[in-house]
């Protein structure tokens, strides 16, 4: 049935117009996707598509699966015959999928400057970014940003907390949403699933309003686009230039207009920062620790370059010198203290992060296992998801699922430890266990450990037992880690000294492009 209904959706994908994309989505959600890895293997070998977006669609999964016979080649040279947006879709879903964990045998680096060039190509045709003329306004910095949604969205607070320090600078930044992964053009140039869309949060679009982020409410406000947090208020545009040809025009003309001398671009790889600095000097700030491959932009690394690191940048050609820095933390308010002690009969493991059900995998389920066998009285405070499937029973009685949110450090206070799955992201809830004097225990991996350092580092189940039952049995260990928490939670959370090192850095870097 399965090959029936393949079949059928690549005849159809084969037509020129009309292709079924939200069908194909649904198909793929409730039939393909459920199916266990081995039986998703034995279909997609057994069927041979003649439809591009079917061709990619096979190959796509195939390497979420982990199959090392792609033929990555012919990828390539499909991806580079399709549309900006069709690229830019597949693009957007394979990073995603190496973010939550899921393998993915294939460098995207190819693709990722065949996009760049197509759409800074098509660009051209209409839109013109002056050079930087003289020293430029070093008053109004412009901050660029994927996506842009909530108090609870990470990297939405990383450019707020940006913004935040560059103000106590004395600067004026003004954020700006790019939405970089397309709104509506989905639906014109559409890939069959699995596909991400971003989020884009339609009240943005509404001129002159206030939104407060701090209440989650917005209303009218004369004078333009602000966004309140903390207290402050940001100037706000919200744009679809992938979209549209007029934002990307407006945006550009701004540019021009003002000749900033700052541009700095906050989270993910960005299509159109990297047209803009083809002409221009700009920044990319990454919201995690690894090391991204901008194709015009000037890269920054949240952490010291190793040799891997310097390799990598050779092979790729990379003319920019590399920053580095380190990711700025600012906490939203909470009056919540640390309340668990170690003579409580329940010991608690915080859990946290939005994403948890695809980055909670067979090994960390282990360690949750063996936790509650070599310490029955343990209990998880998993926060983020509702349920996560394949959870074993013997955990399900011991275990609460918070759901979403809106301020996971309440429910983190109550709690003895922090637990950190293998991943990338989880850094804002790890800062914030830290400002309360919990121990966050995590592998040598991924942003948290970038973050927090070695302290916190565990290789083995065993480690992991060992200090936990030494933090409960010895007051003196306990209280030393009770400081270093601190401390490390004190270091993350001083932006204004990250932010004005990482300023100085760039703008040296100007002075020796004019001179």
């Amino acid at each position: 049935m399965f090959m029936e209904e393949l079949a059928r959706f690549d005849q159809l994908y084969s037509q020129s117009n009309d292709w079924p994309v939200n069908e194909f989505h649904h198909w793929d959600t409730v039939n393909f996707l459920p199916l266990e890895p081995d039986s998703k293997l034995s279909l997609l070998r057994a069927f041979v598509p003649d439809s591009v977006p079917l061709i990619l669609w096979r190959k796509l999964q195939l390497l979420l699966l982990g199959d090392q016979n792609v033929d990555t080649q012919k990828l390539t040279s499909l991806f580079s015959t399709l549309p900006f947006l069709q690229q830019n879709l597949l693009y957007s879903q394979m990073i995603r999928a190496n973010f939550v964990g899921q393998s993915l045998a294939f460098d995207n680096a190819i693709l990722y400057r065949l996009m760049m060039e197509k759409f800074c190509q098509q660009s051209a045709d209409y839109c013109y970014v002056s050079p930087l003329i003289g020293d430029g306004n070093e008053e109004i910095v412009l901050l660029l940003t994927n996506q842009f949604v909530t108090a609870q969205h990470g990297p939405t607070l990383t450019i707020l907390n940006y913004a935040s320090a560059l103000k106590a600078m004395g600067k004026h930044p003004v954020v700006i949403c790019c939405t970089s992964v397309a709104k509506s053009g989905h639906y014109v140039y559409p890939m069959p699933a699995p596909v991400f869309f971003g989020t884009v949060r339609n009240e943005y679009f509404q001129g002159e309003m206030l939104f407060d982020l701090d209440t989650g409410q917005h209303q009218s406000h004369a004078g333009g686009s602000v966004v309140k947090c903390w207290d402050q208020l940001f100037d706000f545009m919200q744009l679809t230039p992938i979209d549209d040809t007029e934002h990307l025009t407006d945006l550009v003309n701004l540019i021009n207009q003002i000749n900033p001398r700052f541009i700095i671009g906050v989270g993910g790889l960005n299509p159109v920062l990297e047209f803009i600095a083809q002409s221009r000097p700009v920044l990319n700030v990454p919201c995690v620790t690894s090391l991204v491959t901008p194709l015009y932009a000037v890269p920054v690394l949240h952490r010291d370059l190793t040799e891997k690191d310097q390799k990598r940048v050779e092979s790729l050609a990379i003319t920019h010198p590399v920053l580095t820095s380190r990711l700025p933390f600012r906490l939203r308010k909470f009056d919540s203290v640390k309340n668990s002690k170690v003579t409580d009969k329940v010991l608690k493991f915080a859990i946290v992060g939005y994403r948890l059900e695809h980055e909670m995998r067979s090994d960390f389920i282990e360690t949750l296992l063996m936790i509650k066998k070599q310490l029955p009285q343990s209990a998880f405070v998993i926060i983020g998801p509702d349920a996560v499937e394949g959870f074993p029973a013997e955990l399900q009685s011991c275990s609460y699922f918070s759901g979403r949110v809106s301020n996971a450090i309440d429910l983190i206070a109550n709690c003895h430890f922090m637990l950190n799955p293998k991943r990338q992201g989880g850094g804002t809830s790890a800062i914030e266990a830290l400002s309360l004097g919990i121990p966050v225990l995590t592998e040598a991996y991924g942003d948290v450990y970038q973050y927090i350092g070695d302290y916190f580092v565990f290789s083995s189940d065993k480690e992991r037992l060992e200090f936990i039952q030494r933090y409960l049995t010895d007051e003196e260990f306990a209280a030393f880690y009770t400081q270093t928490c601190l401390d490390a939670a004190a270091k993350a959370t001083d932006s204004s000294a990250i932010v004005q090192q990482l300023l100085f850095d760039y703008d040296s870097y100007i002075y020796q492009l004019q001179h």
